[in-house]
């Protein structure tokens, strides 16, 4: 092996030794059941936002898992939301992927959990999954795509599937979708979740902000994906236009420091070296979650993210045990384990 070589595969091995260092509960990380491949496939062919969906098994998660000293994955579904204009078609998927998800959990209790998904935009098929995922499959949580084929969350219209969600004191956890609409002409090729993604998770926050839903349903504990996308490098801006300016004729009453600073954050994606360091100053360390976006984030993807998580110097050894596994237990598992 020449020196070059050797060099890399130490490299390698020390940032693996990081990335087992802390013990995980991974918050967001995604499983691919057939019923969910088979219907993005029938309607987005072979590359659902702009490449193509991973291969994805228990037996290669439950290896990663450990390669990666993860304790529990919380398990939900990406993006493309599944809603592809059928209201039967869809309540069919959501109540199978949910099944299924729920299986996997009940078979491997301490690897996998559930956060299930629902039939959105319908309203009365959404709330009956609720119900039996809840009730009947005891999900953990769920997933709600930021918008619905332009069905946003914060706007009134889906307010009954939030007062329901709220009715449960439930675990909400957003995942970016294709925004409604996407100009023409503007970065073709570039695939939806390089830039897009972050984009409509920060233009749902705001939504949900202007539609007081954070207050309106304080039980749900909401989780923003990607570190929050850009609502860090937003909130000195919005506090400005909030306390200024009018949106549809009414002064907005919110304080935008104090919603932000309410919310839950996974920190999959790039946070570091910058996005992490912006979120510190608006959030506290308790409200950071860590999560993989495991297999679409690619195993040595994963393995490079955790390990400059592992290493960075803006957070204490405490806080990064925190982030990697503590938080998360406390929000999501104690209460199962307390309960079993």
């Amino acid at each position: 092996m020449n020196l070059n070589a050797f060099n890399h595969s130490a490299s390698l091995a020390s940032g693996l030794l990081h990335v087992k260092k802390y013990p995980k509960i991974d918050m967001h990380v995604h499983y691919i059941p057939q019923e969910y491949r088979s219907i993005i496939g029938k309607y987005e062919g072979k590359y659902p936002d702009g490449f193509a969906t991973p291969s994805w098994s228990v037996e290669d998660h439950l290896k990663f898992n450990k390669k990666m000293n993860i304790q529990t994955s919380l398990l939900s579904l990406s993006s493309p939301h599944f809603y592809f204009g059928d209201d039967e078609e869809t309540r069919k998927v959501a109540h199978k992927v949910n099944t299924v998800g729920a299986e996997i959990s009940k078979k491997y209790p301490e690897n996998f959990q559930l956060l299930g998904s629902l039939p959105l935009p319908n309203i009365k098929n959404s709330i009956a999954e609720i119900e039996y995922a809840i009730k009947e499959l005891h999900v953990l949580g769920f997933t709600l795509p930021t918008n619905t084929k332009g069905h946003y969350l914060g706007q009134p219209e889906l307010d009954p599937i939030l007062e329901k969600l709220n009715q449960y004191k439930s675990i909400v956890f957003l995942h970016p979708n294709e925004p409604g609409k996407v100009p023409d002409k503007v970065n073709e090729g570039l695939s939806v979740p390089a830039m897009e993604f972050l984009f409509d998770t920060t233009r749902t926050v705001i939504n949900m902000t202007i539609h007081e839903t954070f207050k309106r349903y304080p039980d749900i504990k909401f989780i923003i994906p990607h570190g929050g996308a850009f609502l860090s490098l937003l909130a000195d801006r919005m506090d400005s236009f909030f306390k200024t300016v009018p949106v549809n004729g009414k002064k907005i009453n919110v304080d935008i420091y104090a919603t932000i600073k309410h919310l839950y954050y996974d920190v999959a994606g790039f946070p570091i070296p910058r996005q992490l360091e912006a979120m510190l100053s608006l959030v506290d360390t308790d409200h950071l979650l860590y999560g993989s976006d495991y297999p679409y984030t690619p195993s040595i993807g994963c393995e490079g993210l955790a390990g400059q998580l592992s290493q960075t110097r803006l957070l204490s050894e405490r806080e990064k045990k925190d982030i990697f596994y503590n938080n998360a237990y406390n929000l999501v598992l104690k209460s199962k384990s307390i309960e079993n």
